[in-house]
């Protein structure tokens, strides 16, 4: 029940306004192929970077379930609550906090492994609206501690989220390849 609950958790929470306007703009980029088996093999390559990063992230909360509870303490609060302080002076401009800068040249992300490491990101930063329902499952897979359940779980939300971006992807690379 809990993995049909993570997939169709995914695959609603994909129809929002910010994916509204981040799926195609993150599509266009990466179906700039002009053909509709491109396009789809390009957004296959943009969804199992969302996929893999999902599943690694179940992971990683499962192994983490002792941690976490042990993290979840009295003493975490008092160590946590100063610094989201500080972070919430920080944030409208009373505290000026300068950080060091390093120059960072980007690069267009080109063929199969561009699209793969441009869906890493994309599947965490994106989604706002899927964020409260990732943690929520994040925090249900640290509590069992399951690296199974948790990768299980994770892959369920991820293909939920990935049936409207296939979708889309088809479809520009289809509308890419008609003529005027």
């Amino acid at each position: 029940f809990s993995l049909a609950v993570g997939f169709a958790s995914g695959f609603l929470f994909s129809f929002n306004p910010v994916a509204f306007a981040a799926i195609p703009t993150a599509l266009a980029y990466v179906t700039k192929a002009h053909e509709p088996r491109r396009a789809l093999v390009l957004a296959g390559a943009f969804v199992a970077g969302m996929i893999a990063t999902h599943v690694v992230l179940g992971a990683v909360a499962a192994y983490g379930g002792e941690w976490v509870r042990g993290v979840m303490g009295r003493s975490w609060g008092l160590v946590l609550g100063p610094i989201l302080i500080v972070l919430g002076l920080i944030w409208p401009g009373w505290i000026h906090f300068k950080l060091p800068w390093f120059p960072l040249r980007g690069r267009r992300a080109a063929g199969v492994g561009g699209a793969f490491l441009l869906g890493a990101p994309f599947s965490i930063a994106v989604c706002p609206i899927c964020t409260p329902a990732l943690l929520v499952m994040l925090t249900a897979t640290a509590g069992i501690g399951s690296v199974t359940f948790g990768m299980a779980l994770l892959l369920a939300f991820a293909l939920g989220r990935a049936i409207p971006i296939l979708l889309g992807a088809w479809t520009v690379g289809w509308l890419e390849s008609l003529r005027r």
